[in-house]
């Protein structure tokens, strides 16, 4: 303590009297002091934050803009293996726990991530014409598309090239997405091998920089790109499926539909078997805009029936063999609807990982009941976070794992805290206390669940549901007491050919359910848009909800400052004020609440949409000839007025005049590289190079440029400039 009051001294220039030293001095002591008893009543707590370190290291591998070496990755492997020594050896002390565990895990994560990273096959050089190819189906979905009509979506693997330079080239060593005509009669099946003429696209760069990274999945998920098919394709069923799973999940959806035509059909398929594209898009977007898109999930089996179950064995008090002998057909029918909603498909082809959770969890749940444990806690939850962290480090960063990580731990953590009460009120001798318990654990499971999930919708969809504990209240409870008990006793009927029995009345429940989803994404303010939670941001708030759930007592409470500060975190960031997007095919310029695109009126959707989601702002169109606010626009050249200097954005393929150059300070030119004298210019090839650009305000009040180059640096999975990969070549042979 005497070397802290000694630095203090020499930084501030203050000499304090000895008796203010002596007061500091002991001041120190006993914080410290009571800092360490605290920590040492929280040891059993420390496991707790294995998962999270591990993601914390996964997420700053991934934010970093340079790919570190063998030579770093040996590092980070030394230091995992020095801090589990020091733990072993010198274990007894706090400051190495502490430091040897954060250390630890924090590297064994970045390095988990790194290897993951380096194991994948690189992105191949896809064609840029049209070109015939041939493929092995891995799997089949079936896809309404926004005007109504049904189109196939298959994976292929062992993908040729049939003409061209590509003729005789081994296969690609990743699989490709083939999106079939709305009017093809090929219904495919995994194992059938398709011949098709086809336009191929890798895979697309961010909107923006610090958007979504489109390679980054794709680089994870074995993916090297999508093609569209220009001609019907041909389809071959000389070859058994390759994989039957596959092939059970398309027949059973196939049957499910036939006994429920119409959108409850597409909906008990996609909640049964997780044929997740057959929904229509307006019922996706209700479902979305009500807070119900989770029961849309195609993670695999609901588990509310498991853990119903399981709760209702606790009450009973059984013994172990009774728990035993009662959820030993509970678990095999867990593990064959897990299977069929996709499990055994991720445990074949190693795809879909988000659909292993279901299986994961079931087990586990089944596991712990028989094992007369604890099935819902944060020991299990930790558990299975890490089991899927070391499978696929990249989850870190995706909508699935995040959101199911914060709901389950609020829920835990909720449940823990209010258990007094609730069971006080449960066994109250006043009946309109036991009912008021029984009533309050479904609006404080959504409440809890919910709120967790907020932050985590603003960061991916830039959207809040301020209505969704309402729709959740009434369609969690129908979705697992009446919609999934009829959908498993489908699975059994199927045998006969009964299924309709079950399936019927599970649809009066589906029914009810978009109802209710429409109904409430009727409601006025249903569907706020807010300018997204940034990767700072969304960190900040899961380290604040790590500390609500992990710590015990009230300092766990300091846990809702930077869950508040992520929350505000999106006002406080620079919006940008022009962006380009990556193909120089568009511009976007912020006027007031509203981004004006152009040039022409139909923009890309997918830009547009990832825009509104970092900004929170409506869309509109640059006008031709014209002002709104701070933006002027004249024979295709728009001036956004800039304190230091204007920014001029040329939508044509003429050098701008002395009129658009006068007073610029930036030009921004879509179609060429023709600027103004003496002032930057970012020109096509400069973003053809560069990727999309971003202009920012500063603090000086003049614009800061920031590229997707920039942003993500020289990574495995940022492609070169055009999309360009690795030529699909073979080895030279050897003289």
């Amino acid at each position: 303590m005497g070397v802290v009051v000694t630095w203090v001294q020499i930084i501030t220039g203050v000499v304090l009297p000895r008796q203010h030293i002596d007061r500091a001095r002991t001041t120190l002591s006993r914080m410290t002091m009571g800092v360490s008893a605290w920590l040492w009543g929280q040891h059993t707590r420390f496991v707790l934050w294995l998962p999270a370190l591990l993601a914390a290291g996964m997420a700053m591998y991934f934010m970093l803009s340079w790919e570190p070496s063998a030579a770093w990755a040996w590092g980070a492997g030394m230091m995992v293996v020095g801090c589990v020594a020091a733990r072993l050896v010198w274990g007894h002390g706090l400051l190495v726990r502490l430091g040897c565990g954060v250390v630890g895990a924090c590297a064994a994560g970045a390095l988990l991530a790194w290897g993951q990273a380096h194991r994948m096959p690189p992105f191949p050089d896809l064609p840029r014409r049209a070109v015939h190819l041939s493929g092995r189906v891995l799997d089949a979905d079936g896809r309404a598309l926004r005007d109504g009509a049904w189109a196939w979506r298959v994976r292929l693997a062992d993908v040729r090239f049939l003409d061209g330079i590509n003729t005789g080239m081994p296969p690609l060593r990743r699989v490709l997405v083939l999106s079939l005509l709305p009017d093809d009669a090929c219904v495919p099946v995994s194992g059938d091998t398709v011949l098709a003429r086809v336009m191929l696209s890798p895979p697309a760069f961010p909107a923006l920089p610090g958007g979504y990274d489109v390679q980054r999945r794709a680089w994870f998920d074995g993916r090297a790109g999508t093609a569209r098919a220009l001609d019907r394709v041909t389809c071959g069923h000389e070859h058994p499926p390759s994989t039957r799973i596959a092939s059970m999940r398309q027949a059973l959806a196939q049957r499910i539909r036939a006994a429920l035509p119409g959108t409850r059909g597409d909906i008990a398929a996609t909640v049964l078997v997780g044929a997740d594209g057959a929904i229509p898009a307006r019922v996706r977007d209700a479902f979305a805009d009500a807070g119900l898109a989770h029961l849309l999930a195609v993670a695999g089996l609901h588990l509310a029936i498991v853990m119903g179950l399981i709760m209702a064995a606790v009450r009973m008090g059984l013994t172990l063999s009774e728990r035993a002998a009662l959820f030993w057909p509970c678990r095999q029918i867990a593990a064959v609807c897990a299977l069929l909603a996709g499990g055994g498909y991720v445990l074949v082809t190693g795809a879909h990982l988000p659909a292993l959770r279901s299986l994961f969890m079931a087990m586990l749940a089944v596991v712990a009941l028989v094992a007369g444990r604890r099935v819902v806690s944060m020991r299990a939850l930790a558990v299975a976070v890490v089991i899927l962290l070391c499978l696929d480090a990249e989850n870190v960063a995706e909508l699935s794992l995040q959101m199911s990580a914060a709901a389950v731990m609020a829920l835990i953590a909720g449940f823990d805290a209010l258990r007094p009460g609730l069971s006080a009120w449960e066994h109250d001798m006043a009946w309109w206390r036991r009912l008021g318990a029984r009533c309050a654990h479904p609006l404080l499971a959504s409440i809890l669940a919910g709120s967790a999930c907020i932050p985590v919708g603003m960061a991916h969809f830039g959207t809040v549901q301020p209505w969704f504990v309402l729709a959740n209240l009434l369609a969690v409870p129908l979705m697992s007491v009446w919609i999934m008990p009829w959908g498993l006793l489908s699975f059994v009927l199927m045998l006969p050919g009964w299924e309709k029995l079950a399936l019927v009345p599970m649809g009066w429940g589906i029914a009810v359910v978009d109802w209710l989803a429409r109904q409430v994404a009727w409601l006025p303010g249903a569907h706020i848009g807010v300018p997204a939670i940034g990767n700072g941001g969304l960190a900040l708030f899961f380290a604040g909800l790590c500390w609500l759930c992990l710590w015990g007592g009230r300092v766990r409470l300091l846990g809702f400052a930077p869950v508040a500060l992520a929350l505000l975190s999106p006002w406080w960031a620079a919006r940008p004020e022009v962006m380009v997007s990556p193909d120089a095919r568009m511009v976007g310029v912020t006027v007031g609440h509203t981004i004006l695109t152009g040039p022409g009126a139909h923009p890309d959707p997918f830009v547009l949409r990832e825009w509104q989601r970092v900004t929170g702002l409506d869309a509109g169109t640059l006008p031709d000839n014209g002002r709104q606010g701070l933006l002027s626009c004249q024979d295709r050249t728009c001036r956004v007025r800039e304190p230091d200097g204007d920014v001029v954005v040329v939508l044509s393929p003429r050098q701008p005049g002395w009129v658009s150059c006068r007073d610029a300070r930036l030009v921004v030119n879509l179609s060429g590289q023709a600027g103004c004298p003496g002032v930057p210019l970012i020109g096509r090839f400069d973003i053809w190079r560069n990727g999309a650009y971003a202009l920012l305000p500063d603090h000086a009040g003049g614009v800061m440029v920031r590229t997707d180059r920039q942003a993500r640096g020289a990574r495995p999975w940022v492609m070169r400039p055009g999309g360009a990969g690795v030529p699909d070549l073979p080895m030279a042979e050897a003289e």
